[in-house]
Parts: structure tokens; C-alpha cells; sequence
């Protein structure tokens, strides 16, 4: 895990933002290429790419971007999304959060695994799949929505939170490429508690829910314990089965998440705390802004939460 002091963040906000956000950028497109190199070179053995990660780590930027490369290399990536194997709401029971009071929409239960493994595994054997879609609005699975067979110089990306699971995994691991997508820094103040990662995710959730979703700071706060549940119970049992990882931080995005959050984080400090946050309201106020709007490139994965 890397760890990154506030003052050095700070320092080079204040003095030399353009190299830092450059500097940034250019560790984590570094990452997305080995990866690209790896899927390339295993292309043939190796169709399915399985790309997995806790909420805000940037599955769908860094997906789009492992696409982009791949493109270069001259292996076409067609994508599944994982989100059209959510079975039908009604015929079957959502299975209960009772930590947080909740149901678990987390839950791999609220999927159709099974029929995702099969698919993964005719696609592999160079076969065509009838691929379903959801329907959102209506909650509504819809069955052989679109036709997909794999040529021998494509592979096709997956991303999901449920893309490492054994249901997946037990026959896949053979032809398949795992990613592990994360933020694996953390910060340190000069005085307090460091900012753990997954604190630096909720940065990024927060703001992502209340610029696109209509979801204030304060629920995005009052859901965190049960994110990180998902996460425990879904994700962390899961991870060493990756062949790859990409640490998706961007050391300057402190600067901006949360000099943009800090009005409505000091409105709900004491929350803060009882989502397992407090670090992040200590340091309020203690974060240099950064002037990043000729700075920040337009494939960076810090879109998907700032727009």
C-alpha cells in the first residue's frame, strides 16, 4: 500500500499542480497498460477478462480505458455488463442487511450467477450467447436481449462486484484474466489518524451520489456501513484470486473532493464518526484547493466522480 503525507499533497498543489496532476495520471495509465500488455498476451488462452473492485475503486473508467489499450494492441473488447444478470424483483426474496436494518442489494443472491458462468464459459468455447438485459425502470429481466460470439481476436470485459465469485470463478479461472481495481493508498495528516482507503472512497462516492444520483452527503453517510458490509462479505474473500491489481488513487483528487464536500461534511461531522469516518472530518479545513480545471484530462478516472 502507498501512503502519501497531507502536507506533501498539499505542498504540491500549492506550487506545482499541473506536474502533479500529470504525474498522477501517468501512474495509474502505466497500470492500465501492463494490464493491457497481460490480457493481450494471454488473449488466445484467455477470452474472459473479469474486472472486479469495492464501490468507487472506478470499474467503469479504468474498463474503458483497459478497452481503449486493448484496441491499440489489436484485440477488439466487447463488454458484459454484469448489472443485466439482476434477476427479476418479485421471484425471488431480497435477502435481509440485519447490521444496518436494510435489504442487501448486494447481495449475489439478487443475481443470476449461474446463468452468467454458463454464458462466460460458452463464450469460451467460442460459442454464440443470447445475452439478457434489466430493465431498470420496470425491475424486469428481459431475456435474450442481444446475440454474442467472440472471434479469435476479441475478448470480452465483465466488471462487477460479484465477478471474483466461486460460482464464476470455479470454471472460468482457466480462461480467464482477474483485474482488481482499488484505491490501495492512504494519507497521513501531521497529526490524527491517516485517511484510510476506503475512507478515500467514500470521498468519492459522496461526491459521484450527490452530483448524479440526487443523494445527498448525509445518506451517502448513512449507507456507508452497509456498502462496506457488501464489500467484507462479497469482495475481500474473493481478491487474492487476481492476477492483476490497478491502484486507481489519484493523489491530487484529495484536493479536490474535499474542498468541493467540505461545506456539507462539516454540516454532518458527527455522522462521520459512527460510519467509521472521523478521520476524514478531522482534516477539514487542513486541504489546500488546487486549481485543475486546465489540468485534469478528459479520460481521467476522476470524471466518473467530479463529471
Amino acid at each position: 500500500m502507498a501512503e502519501y503525507t497531507l502536507k506533501y499533497i498539499n505542498h504540491r498543489a500549492r506550487y506545482d499542480a499541473a506536474a502533479f496532476i500529470a504525474e498522477c495520471e501517468q501512474h495509474y495509465h502505466e497500470q492500465v497498460l501492463r494490464v493491457a500488455d497481460e490480457i493481450t498476451e494471454n488473449s488466445v488462452h484467455k477470452p474472459i477478462v473479469l474486472i472486479n473492485g469495492p464501490s468507487s475503486s472506478g470499474k467503469t473508467t479504468t474498463n474503458d480505458r483497459i478497452a481503449s489499450a486493448l484496441e491499440q494492441r489489436g484485440i477488439h473488447a466487447e463488454m458484459i455488463s454484469m448489472d443485466d444478470y439482476y434477476r427479476t424483483v418479485g421471484t425471488y426474496e431480497i435477502p435481509p442487511d440485519p447490521e444496518n436494518g436494510v435489504p442487501d442489494l448486494e447481495s449475489p443472491e439478487c443475481m443470476n450467477l449461474p446463468l452468467l458462468s454458463h454464458h462466460l464459459a460458452q463464450l469460451a468455447a467460442g460459442e454464440e450467447i443470447a445475452l439478457p438485459r434489466f430493465d431498470f425502470e420496470t425491475r424486469t429481466s428481459i431475456p435474450e436481449s442481444r446475440a454474442l460470439r467472440l472471434d479469435p481476436d476479441e475478448v470480452v470485459l465483465i466488471e462487477g462486484i460479484h465477478s471474483f465469485n466461486p460460482v464464476i470463478m470455479g470454471d472460468l479461472a482457466h480462461a480467464a484474466t482477474s483485474v482488481y481495481l482499488s484505491v490501495a493508498s492512504a494519507v497521513v495528516p501531521e497529526v490524527g489518524l491517516r485517511i484510510e482507503p476506503y475512507m478515500l472512497r467514500f470521498l468519492r462516492r459522496a461526491m459521484r451520489d450527490s452530483l448524479f444520483r440526487n443523494s445527498p452527503v448525509e445518506e451517502t453517510i448513512r449507507q456507508w456501513n452497509s456498502v462496506r458490509r457488501g464489500e467484507r462479505l462479497y469482495i475481500s474473500p474473493y481478491r487474492g484470486q487476481a492476477n492483476l491489481t490497478v491502484d486507481t488513487f489519484l493523489p491530487y483528487e484529495l484536493n479536490i473532493l474535499l474542498t468541493c464536500l467540505e461545506p456539507q461534511l462539516r454540516l454532518h461531522a458527527g455522522e462521520l464518526a459512527g460510519a467509521d469516518l472521523a478521520p476524514v472530518g478531522e482534516v477539514l479545513g487542513q486541504v489546500a484547493p488546487i486549481d485543475y480545471a486546465d489540468w485534469i484530462p478528459k479520460e481521467s478516472v476522476l470524471h466518473e466522480f467530479i463529471g
